[in-house]
């Protein structure tokens, strides 16, 4: 048992305690490791109580967190694994229902960057929590002539104009908005210039003008949230009016919503005839929590009712930003964390979207979540018998998502950047009374070839089970880097429900070898 103390922390009352457990991991069989042995060590199991007098008008905190440990081993198969994006470092989810299905319109932290540079948005949508398909870039920097950062977005759809609208920030300076006639893009810039700049009334004294949220009520009005600011430099929560277009303000003026140790991150969701504006409180003494205020009106009235999420274990305890949503019947909460910077060496600018369920007590308040994967199940299976996105997955090592194109336009995305040993996973597939065969559209330049082995039930880190060899697609050398070909192979006989985990061999070097879809017969 470890006791340590934080230094930034010293004037505040803390205590954390970590119990430190360790596991044994082995890979598949006839796969090899990607770690330095044929086994790895890995940490489990840690806990941590903390307890944070925040001042501000703020109760204390007191919970308890589990650390994260790697997904490999907690038997994930039909859960959320945490965090739900691997192949690209993302943060900031706007979580958004359309047509039954998910959508999460994500900031996009650069492997590179040391502060935040972000140029470019990515939308990820399911209708199962667990596998999620990549749709490419939503909107870019580079087609926003005004604009040079893009920072967390938010998204909705109107029914009157049957447009979806994308509302983002400059950085810290002002919030434009963008529309597409579908919810994943491409979005194009709508006004041409900022929809609220510094000059907006009521906006002035406003430090950072971003993080905008926007709220659509029962009754069609659609309200915009927005604001931020360091500790001592005032009231930073703003709240104004759309008018129907969704593109110009109603109001002549935005409303300060008053919130306790405001800093940035504003959302709002309204559960029957209560309104909640969620935020991020500041690092003044504790580390930042999403806090919220409920009220009987979107506009004003506001009292804080409690923390909806501490600082997640492997977040750093720094910043951190939300979305609140209902699908099928339960309400979640996304939110970003640092877990893979941590686990690949990166710094504190590469953040990683997450998700967990929320629940209310009989009052109507948010019970306190306790960030941990597993915790979510996934809510139904794949269907093995039609087509299966390859960028649509749970789990990967290795491998990148880049759009297809065709005839100069973007049609779709492919997974590819494929080396040998690299992986996808795709979560509880269903087979039914049985498959003997699947079908692979892919292309390559692998002048030797390449194979796609096809694996039920686990190995290398999908889930924890030994998985089983089903048999392998072999593509010929002659495959065509830009020409999409078809592969068909025999499998060993499956039925019933199982995860999926396709393994690369073959691959060249500097590949650029691509899989598009696949499907099963």
């Amino acid at each position: 048992m470890e006791y340590f103390t934080i230094e930034w922390l010293k004037h505040t009352s803390i205590r954390i305690v970590l119990l430190n457990l360790f596991v044994w991991g082995t890979s598949c069989a006839g796969a090899p490791s990607h770690s330095a042995g044929a086994h790895s060590k890995t940490q489990t199991n840690e806990v941590a109580t903390v307890v944070v007098e925040r001042g501000n008008g703020l109760p204390p905190l007191s919970v308890q967190q589990h650390h994260e440990e790697p997904i490999a081993y907690r038997g994930l198969n039909g859960r959320v694994r945490n965090p739900i994006i691997t192949h690209m470092f993302t943060a900031d989810p706007s979580a958004r229902v359309f047509d039954d299905r998910i959508y999460v319109y994500a900031s996009h932290d650069l492997d590179a960057q040391d502060e935040y540079e972000m140029t470019d948005y990515h939308v990820f949508s399911s209708n199962d929590l667990v596998n999620w398909q990549d749709h490419g870039v939503a909107l870019d920097v580079a087609d926003i002539p005004w604009a040079d950062r893009l920072f967390a977005p938010d998204a909705t759809y109107c029914s009157k104009t049957q447009k979806y609208y994308l509302y983002f920030p400059n950085g810290g300076d002002s919030i434009g908005v963008a529309v597409s006639d579908t919810p994943y893009g491409p979005f194009r810039d709508a006004l041409g210039k900022p929809l609220i700049e510094r000059s907006t009334p009521g906006v002035e004294d406003v430090e950072w003008v971003f993080d905008p949220a926007c709220f659509v009520d029962d009754d069609g009005q659609a309200y915009l949230y927005f604001g931020g600011g360091m500790p001592g430099t005032g009231e930073n929560a703003r709240v104004i009016r759309l008018k129907e277009d969704m593109i110009s303000l109603a109001d002549e003026s935005a409303a300060t919503i008053h919130a306790p140790d405001f800093f940035e991150a504003s959302f709002m969701h309204k559960k029957n005839d209560t309104y909640y504006f969620s935020y991020s409180t500041t690092f003044a003494a504790h580390p930042p929590t999403i806090d919220y205020l409920i009220s009987q009106n979107p506009l004003h009235g506001f009292v804080h009712a409690g923390t909806l999420l501490p600082n997640p274990m492997q977040n750093q305890n720094n910043n951190n930003h939300h979305s609140v949503v209902q699908y099928h019947g339960q309400w979640y909460v996304f939110y970003h964390n640092r877990v893979l910077s941590e686990k690949y060496g990166y710094s504190e600018f590469q953040r990683s979207i997450t998700l967990d369920k929320i629940e209310y007590d009989s009052s109507g308040n948010m019970k306190r979540v306790n960030a941990q994967p597993g915790s979510v199940r996934q809510l139904r299976s794949l269907n093995a018998y039609t087509r299966l996105e390859a960028e649509s997955f749970a789990d990967q090592r290795g491998i990148s998502v880049t759009p297809v194109i065709q005839n100069d336009r973007r049609t779709g995305m492919a997974v590819s950047d494929i080396h040998t040993g690299d992986w996808i996973g795709y979560s509880q597939v269903d087979f039914g009374s049985g498959a003997t065969r699947v079908q692979m559209a892919v292309a390559g330049d692998a002048s030797d070839g390449f194979e796609i082995e096809v694996y039920a039930d686990g190995c290398d880190r999908f889930i924890e089970l030994q998985g089983r060899r089903l048999g392998a697609c072999i593509g010929s050398g002659n495959t065509q880097p830009m020409q999409w070909s078809n592969l068909s192979c025999a499998l060993e006989p499956i039925s019933g429900v199982h995860d999926i985990y396709l393994r690369f061999k073959g691959a060249a070097k500097e590949s650029r070898m691509r899989m598009d879809y696949f499907q099963f017969e």
